[in-house]
């Protein structure tokens, strides 16, 4: 279990890291249909090296189900990503980090729609984590109805592409879960920079165009190495409370860029929402603490 959570805060960490990229790149270049497509090429071309050196590493004899989950990923982390990257055009990278928090309840109702049962405490464990997500970001500020339909998109499709991302996991012969992780990373990112081939026709590929969402692209590839393997290890439901603290991680990004003075990066806020957000964070905490007492 310890491995597994640590593996969701590395993810969480990683990823808050490519919110912030991802945004600084959108404030520059303005099209996030341009971002997905050059940063899924990129995750294409390390997709096809894990993919490779997984024939090495793991033992990939797989079943046919295995490729139905891939399916169902590669398309829904599409969608998923896309929305992701039309809200981040009017909202602060901060506040989507912590607004993603909410994929949580969506996966626990997608876990319960498959048959599986969880106990009135791991509820509240969720339920605290939710509030803690959306308390975070009361006082932040309106969000455009534009914003608030694409995280909608967002968090369905993310919760989806989660539960998919577990069952290959879970079907993955191997015994250790960060090399299996190695050949689900190595499918599902191979298919999804296939995907986004015609949108060469729109966008013409340029060496440029590519070195420009390196980081987003580092930083997003790795955190989903750790992710892969946190599902495996403690599965979807309290995988996902672990990596709804990258809300937290964002808001001390945040103040960190705030302290060195990269308002172009995240708008100044008053002290007391900052004071919010942490007791938010502190709420946090305690679903995360919480829900581990219960499945010990």
């Amino acid at each position: 279990m310890v491995s597994g959570i640590l593996s969701g805060f590395i993810s969480a960490i990683l990823m808050s890291g490519s919110y912030i990229f991802s945004r600084t790149y959108l404030r520059k270049y303005q099209d996030p249909v341009k971002l997905a497509v050059f940063s899924q090429i990129n995750m294409g071309i390390l997709g096809i090296f894990l993919l490779g050196l997984s024939f090495f590493c793991v033992e990939v004899d797989v079943p046919g189900r295995f490729y139905l989950y891939l399916t169902g990923e590669t398309f829904s982390f599409l969608i998923a990503q896309t929305s992701f990257f039309l809200m981040l055009r009017k909202v602060e990278a901060t506040r989507v980090a912590s607004l993603l928090g909410l994929k949580l309840v969506v996966v626990a109702l997608f876990t319960v729609l498959l048959g599986n049962h969880l106990f009135h405490l791991q509820w509240l464990a969720i339920i605290l984590c939710t509030i803690a997500a959306v308390g975070m970001n009361f006082s932040g500020g309106k969000i455009p109805l534009s914003s608030v339909f694409w995280l909608i998109m967002a968090v369905s499709f993310y919760a989806f592409c989660d539960i998919c991302i577990t069952g290959m996991m879970q079907i993955m012969p191997g015994k250790s879960m960060l090399l299996n992780s190695f050949f689900v990373m190595g499918c599902t990112f191979t298919g999804i920079g296939v995907l986004v081939l015609p949108g060469l026709f729109k966008y013409p590929l340029t060496l440029s165009a590519l070195k420009a969402t390196i980081p987003y692209t580092l930083f997003y590839f790795s955190s989903m190495i750790f992710l892969m393997t946190c599902f495996g290890l403690i599965g979807v439901v309290f995988g996902s409370i672990i990596q709804a603290t990258r809300g937290v991680i964002s808001v001390v990004l945040g103040m960190i860029l705030l302290h060195f003075g990269l308002e172009k990066n995240e708008p100044q806020v008053p002290v007391r929402i900052w004071i919010r957000r942490i007791v938010m964070s502190i709420l946090m905490f305690f679903a995360i603490i919480l829900y581990t007492l219960v499945i010990q």
